[in-house]
C-alpha cells in the first residue's frame, strides 16, 4: 500500500540521515561510531541504482565510504562489542573495505580474531572470516590456536569447520598441550571422538617434534582427564589407547615376521631387542 511504501521511505532516509551526519563528525569515527555507520550504510541502501552504472559493486563503494570515515578498520573489526556479538553484515562490509581478518585482538592474550570467535562459538565469524582466507592455525601469545580454544569450550561444530580447512590437531603449544588434552580436561567427550578420527596428526611445521602423534596425544589426554575426575572420558580414553597397543603389537609381529622369514635374523636376537618373535620361526642355523 502507500502507506507502507511511505514508511520505507522514510525509514531508508533515517539511515541515510544518520549516516552522513556521523560522516559529518569532526575528526575520523571511532570504533562504537564505525560500527553504527555500517548498520546505517547497509540499511540505507544508498548506491543501490549506481552500481550498475558505474559498474562497480554496491558492496565495495560502501566498503570505501567505511574505510575514508575511520583511521583503520582492523580495529573496529576486533572491538569488544562486535567480539561478544558480531554483526556479521557490518563486519563483511568492514573486510571489504579493507580489515584484516588476522588482526590480534586485546583479549584471550592477543588472540587472533579467529581465535576468538572459535573460543565463543560463534560459527558464522568463524565461516566469515575463514572465507575470506584466515590463518587457520594462527595462534596467540601461548601458542593456543582457534582448534585448541573450540575444544577446550566444547564448540563442535565450529571444531567440524576448523577441520575441514586442515586445521592442525597434532599442534601442541607453549606448555606442550595439544587438542586433545584440551578437551580432555574440561570432560568433552563427543569433540575428542571427532579428534580421534582425524588421520592427519603431523604438526612439523611449526612445532616440529613438539608435535604430538595421535598414540602420544591419547595418553596425555588420559592423564589429564583422570586428573579432572572425568570417569567416562577416561574409560573411552583407555579404550583407545588399548586399541592403539594392539594395532601397534600386530604390526611389530607382521615386521619381525618379515625379517625373519626374509632376512634370515635370527629369532633370539629380535626378542632381546623387543620384538615380538612368531612361533616357530627361527631359523636353523
Amino acid at each position: 500500500s502507500a502507506v507502507f511504501l511511505c514508511f520505507c521511505s522514510a525509514f531508508m532516509s533515517g539511515h541515510t540521515l544518520l549516516a552522513f551526519w556521523l560522516c559529518r563528525q569532526e575528526g575520523k569515527l571511532n570504533r562504537q561510531q564505525t560500527l553504527e555507520l555500517g548498520h546505517h550504510i547497509l540499511k540505507a541502501h544508498i548506491y543501490k541504482g549506481l552500481s550498475k552504472k558505474l559498474g562497480v559493486s554496491s558492496s565495495v563503494l560502501q566498503g570505501l565510504w567505511m574505510s575514508y570515515s575511520t583511521e583503520s578498520l582492523s580495529p573496529v573489526l576486533s572491538s569488544l562489542r562486535n567480539l561478544y556479538t558480531p554483526n556479521i553484515k557490518v563486519s563483511r562490509l568492514l573486510i571489504t573495505g579493507g580489515a584484516d581478518v588476522d588482526y590480534r585482538s586485546d583479549v584471550l592474550n592477543s588472540a587472533p580474531l579467529l581465535c576468538v570467535h572459535a573460543h565463543l562459538g560463534h560459527t558464522d565469524a568463524v565461516a566469515l572470516l575463514l572465507d575470506h582466507g584466515a590463518q587457520v592455525d594462527a595462534q596467540s601469545q601461548d601458542g593456543l590456536t582457534a582448534l585448541g580454544f573450540a575444544a577446550a569450550a566444547g564448540h563442535l561444530d565450529v571444531i567440524t569447520m576448523l577441520s575441514q580447512h586442515r586445521a592442525k590437531v597434532g599442534h601442541v603449544d607453549s606448555s606442550g598441550r595439544c587438542v586433545l588434552v584440551h578437551a580432555a580436561q574440561r570432560g568433552h567427550l563427543e569433540v575428542l571422538r571427532f579428534l580421534l578420527r582425524r588421520a592427519d596428526w603431523s604438526c612439523t611445521s611449526c612445532c616440529g617434534e613438539r608435535g604430538a602423534g595421535r598414540s602420544q596425544a591419547v595418553q596425555q589426554a588420559l592423564i589429564a582427564a583422570a586428573s579432572m575426575g572425568h570417569t567416562e572420558v577416561s574409560y573411552s580414553l583407555t579404550s583407545t589407547v588399548t586399541m592403539l597397543y594392539r594395532m601397534m603389537e600386530t604390526h611389530l609381529r607382521c615386521v619381525c615376521y618379515r625379517v625373519v622369514h626374509v632376512c634370515g635374523c635370527d629369532g633370539c636376537l629380535l626378542a632381546s631387542a623387543g620384538g615380538v618373535v612368531p612361533v616357530g620361526s627361527s631359523r636353523r642355523r
